[in-house]
């Protein structure tokens, strides 16, 4: 027992040493405490065969990815999470003060853990993507290919340089959402901003309208995936092969993500689809086609 350095009359010149070692030892405590604090994420698992896991957006969750999953299990174990995030907020339930990227990614872990899969071919959509990419480089022996929808990683942009002005201006918006509660002007205002529906249009008219009520609460991580920090080297040395996938017309920033992730990753394509931030939905039959090529050359390649 190292007892506080308050408590020590006359250091010793070991002394420093000594509380280092304590230092480095609480701080792992800690770390160990929080992970240990971190649930499971809910999964839904269907078909049989190698793993492929399927981490949706971070507004209405893993629903954008029950028809691909019907698709794909007849010939892969396809598990499709739901983020903790949208978890929570359909629930009603409040954002742990500890919540970040790496909360999320340490959820996926755990889960993944739980569900004995050693190795998996991974898929993410938006912020799912993110954590995706996150759990990746971080672990790249546990992965078998990495696909990436629109991802949004803004860290990628600033180890490019600083953010532009238009990349600012949307992380501010984003932060008005960090609420408890993110009202029905605030989604409106959100589906005109995210491209979801033209200005001219009341999203309240439309059929997809209670779904995106009812899933309003997962807009109140605001701006965490523009404070989140992960290392550019590690995507340099991330060798399974990668597939990173665009939307026409999508925001421009996020295309200049996926170019720098393009450059960086060592074993990359780019694919790109009409369908805005969501190509995997609107153009779902031609993504299908290429997303199962794409596995398919993985297992010729190994």
């Amino acid at each position: 027992m190292i007892p506080p350095r308050a408590n020590r009359k006359h250091p010793r010149d070991y002394d420093t040493h000594l509380y280092k070692e304590r230092h480095l030892a609480e701080c792992y405590g800690l770390i160990m405490s929080l992970q240990s604090e971190v649930p499971l994420m809910k999964r839904d698992a269907s078909g049989s065969g190698e793993p492929l896991v399927l981490l949706p957006g971070g507004f209405t969750g893993w629903l954008s990815w029950i028809p691909h999953a019907e698709t794909l299990a007849a010939s892969r174990r396809v598990i499709r999470l739901q983020l903790l995030s949208v978890e929570l907020g359909l629930s009603c339930a409040r954002l742990p003060p500890t919540y970040s990227v790496d909360y999320e990614v340490t959820a996926l872990r755990k889960t993944l853990d739980d569900l004995a899969s050693k190795q998996a071919d991974l898929a993410g959509w938006s912020y799912g993507a993110l954590i995706a990419l996150s759990y990746a480089i971080h672990n790249p022996h546990r992965v078998q290919s990495l696909t990436l929808i629109e991802p949004s990683p803004f860290w990628v942009l600033r180890s490019r340089g600083p953010l532009s002005k238009q990349v600012l201006d949307e992380q501010k918006y984003l932060q008005t959402l960090a609420t408890d509660d993110v009202s029905e002007e605030q989604l409106i205002t959100f589906t005109h901003i995210a491209g979801l529906v033209p200005e001219d249009v009341d999203p309240r008219t439309l059929p997809q309208w209670p779904v995106w009520f009812k899933h309003r609460q997962s807009l109140r991580i605001g701006d965490i995936e523009f404070r989140h920090e992960d290392s550019i080297e590690l995507v340099r040395t991330f060798e399974k092969p990668v597939l990173l996938v665009k939307g026409e017309g999508s925001n421009p920033f996020l295309h200049a993500i996926i170019d720098v992730l393009a450059e960086e990753f060592p074993n990359a394509r780019v694919v790109t689809f009409p369908g805005g931030h969501a190509p995997h939905i609107v153009s779902m039959q031609s993504f299908l086609e290429r997303f199962t090529r794409f596995l398919s050359e993985r297992n010729i390649a190994q």
